[in-house]
């Protein structure tokens, strides 16, 4: 099982290896540095701050809506999102939106799915949508 350390970031990995050196250098008890546990990595500012994923609610009116979702997927959100404007106004339209977002997906591996008939899902590319097969 690898090490939070090793998942997280390398600063947190390089910070402990030498500190592991110094450990099995050292003769004296005075001199051996502490070494930092996982506990310690996750209640540290750095971590707390690091991969929040929101999920966001948006509703999706026209083709600028489509650059907001591509915005938040390259943040790292998910976009729940409300298309019964477009698909009330022109459903063409919604199939050739819902077309690019898929091209999207795609580029960056992220994963998109309808919710019923006025709702689509789409998350970036460290989430998977679960399909039953």
């Amino acid at each position: 099982m690898p090490r939070l350390s090793e998942i997280f970031g390398d600063r947190k990995l390089k910070k402990v290896e030498k500190k592991e050196e110094k450990e099995t250098k050292t003769t004296d008890l005075r001199g051996i540095e502490g070494i930092e546990y996982e506990e310690d990595i996750l209640t540290s500012k750095d971590f707390l701050e690091f991969g929040i994923t929101y999920v966001k609610p948006m509703t999706i009116r026209n083709e600028s809506d489509i650059q907001k979702i591509t915005k938040e997927l390259n943040d790292g959100n998910i976009v729940l999102g409300n298309v019964t404007p477009i698909a009330e106004r022109d459903p063409g339209e919604l199939r050739r939106l819902i077309e690019q977002l898929k091209g999207i997906c795609k580029g960056i591996g992220g994963d998109i799915v309808g919710i019923g008939d006025s709702r689509i899902l789409v998350t970036p590319a460290n989430i998977r949508i679960y399909r039953e097969k």
